[in-house]
């Protein structure tokens, strides 16, 4: 893909996410895995200039399937959408649905210079947890490899509602959680945080390690969205999913 193909592609990636919409895109033109993230990152330094750290996604089997992805992917998640207490959010075109998903707050810089990048050592990183709803959509049609389309169409975020913060935990008991979700009410899902990668805090060890494979870093107040503890849940107009993260508390929010 040359640098042209690569500028457009951004520019209307960018474009259909401020507007809500979903549009032919020559996604088919990703050719790498390196196509795509840099088709992400101009995509984003055209859409926002401020994050607030990353969102995973496809940590869990379930949504490994539904997506058509064969591992996680991630992407810097864009100030503008990420809302704490959010009690309503209009949806846009695209929504793939919605994941129930742990954000972890990040107190210092991560991975360490000689430290191994694994579960103990991103347990004493992590200062505070909050439960959270994170909803997935799409700006372009499906066409092309789906890996490099989701990777570069923003890793598939679209926005995030975090619930109540909690900096006394402890991060090394977070798989235990139990996972409630409902929709106006009924329940639709329950699991364990434990389907993250087996552990919450993988999910934190692998994004690190990816970030590290480019000369990158977390750093102090860099949240990191776990991805789903469920499979991915369909949200509709009208709907009101709230989800509880046992003794973590809850987190909701109507859907328009």
């Amino acid at each position: 893909m040359d640098a042209a193909q690569l500028q457009n592609l951004a520019e209307n990636l960018a474009r259909n996410r401020r507007a809500g919409l979903v549009t032919d895109l020559p996604m088919s033109l990703l050719e790498t895995e390196a196509d795509a993230l840099s088709a992400q990152s101009a995509a984003l330094d055209l859409f926002d200039d401020d994050f607030r750290g990353y969102s995973l996604v496809a940590t869990n089997p379930a949504v490994q399937r539904s997506l058509d992805l064969g591992s996680p992917i991630f992407a810097p998640i864009a100030s503008r959408s990420f809302h704490d207490g959010l009690e309503h959010i209009t949806l846009p075109r695209g929504m793939l649905g919605a994941q129930c998903e742990l954000a972890l707050t990040i107190g210092e810089t991560y991975p360490f210079s000689i430290d191994p990048i694994d579960r103990q050592t991103a347990a004493g990183i992590v200062v505070a947890c909050q439960p959270a709803i994170g909803l997935l959509g799409r700006r372009s049609r499906p066409t092309g490899v789906s890996a490099l389309m989701a990777i570069a169409d923003f890793g598939l975020h679209v926005a995030t509602i975090r619930g109540a913060s909690h900096h006394h935990i402890d991060p090394s008991q977070l798989d235990r959680l139990k996972v409630t979700a409902r929709l106006n009410g009924n329940v639709v899902a329950r699991s364990t945080a434990g389907t993250i990668l087996g552990h919450p805090l993988e999910a934190v060890a692998w994004l690190a390690r990816k970030l590290a494979s480019d000369h990158r870093q977390l750093n102090a107040d860099d949240v990191v969205l776990t991805g789903s503890c469920l499979p991915i849940l369909q949200v509709l107009p009208g709907q009101t999913l709230s989800v509880e993260f046992g003794t973590l508390g809850s987190v909701s929010c109507r859907f328009e």
